[in-house]
């Protein structure tokens, strides 16, 4: 039973830090220029065990980012419009 509620506590954790606004906010900071959270539009959320990749969209253009799970080590790259 206890190791149940560790990992239904650990995933309530999880969830809680990868919302919607925390991944504006995490992306806004991680891309810079000044770039406020309400400007970042935010799609294709997927969660891992341990991490979570998505997709931020922002005026100067469209970015491929990651994290771990608590939004510690996020890392966002410009994808090439071009392609």
């Amino acid at each position: 039973m206890k190791k149940f509620l560790l990992v239904l506590f650990m995933l309530l954790l999880t969830s809680c830090a990868s919302t919607i606004p925390n991944l504006q906010r995490e992306s806004a900071r991680n891309i810079g220029n000044n770039l406020m959270s309400k400007d970042v539009v935010i799609s294709n959320v997927k969660r891992g065990a341990t991490s979570v990749t998505w997709t931020a969209t922002t005026p100067s253009g469209c970015y491929e980012c990651e994290a771990d799970d608590m939004l510690r080590r996020v890392n966002c790259v410009k994808v090439d419009s071009n392609k």
